[in-house]
């Protein structure tokens, strides 16, 4: 019975692991600078593009701005919105059930009428980009990913800190791996029971 409680607790404990659920491709790096307001001193990528590597549950969260402009920050064909003016700070949304590939998300500069999706991200210096930190810790809470918008107003100023979004994920359970797992677990109680 020991043996078949360490099984389970060892593979409890691989189902858990959910490592690169969340990539960046493309882009460059730069490190935050200290005009950055939330930020300075670290790197983070601009112009690179985000992508799920398998299906995923995720959960948005509005992290703060430094803006004059009214923001938007849509998702999956503007279905969800987090707006920096509207949202109080820790406001989130979640999605169940999103495919693998580029994540269907924009930000908008409302104040302008213009805006950016993730796959057509800018480089430094564009008016207007995105740039990503993955596996980072804001305000004391670990996110998968921090995307920093900037809106091109103030210059614009390459700081990246006009709205902000948090991003968690949690993979899907493939349902073949779950059925595997159940028929394992009753075919070890009944070695058990013909054991006894």
């Amino acid at each position: 019975m020991k043996k078949i409680l360490a099984m389970i607790a060892l593979v409890s404990l691989a189902a858990g692991a959910q490592a690169g659920l969340i990539e960046v491709q493309g882009g460059e790096i730069y490190t935050a600078p200290t005009n950055n307001n939330f930020v300075s001193g670290d790197d983070y990528n601009i112009g690179g593009n985000v992508f799920a590597t398998t299906a995923v549950d995720l959960t948005f969260t509005y992290l703060g701005h430094e803006a004059g402009y009214n923001n938007d920050f849509f998702f999956q064909n503007d279905s969800y919105n987090l707006n920096n003016k509207s949202n109080a700070v820790g406001n989130s949304l979640s999605v169940s059930n999103v495919s693998a590939g580029l994540l269907d998300f924009r930000f908008y500069a409302n104040n302008i009428s213009a805006g950016l999706a993730n796959g057509e991200n800018k480089d430094f210096g564009s008016a207007q980009s995105f740039a990503v930190m993955l596996d980072y810790t804001f305000g004391g809470v670990f996110y998968d990913a921090v995307l920093y918008w900037d809106d091109s107003g103030a210059g614009p100023d390459d700081n990246h800190d006009d709205h902000i979004i948090g991003l968690n994920a949690v993979a899907v359970p493939e349902p073949a791996t779950l059925a595997l797992f159940g028929l394992g677990l009753v075919g070890l109680v009944l070695a058990r029971r013909r054991q006894q």
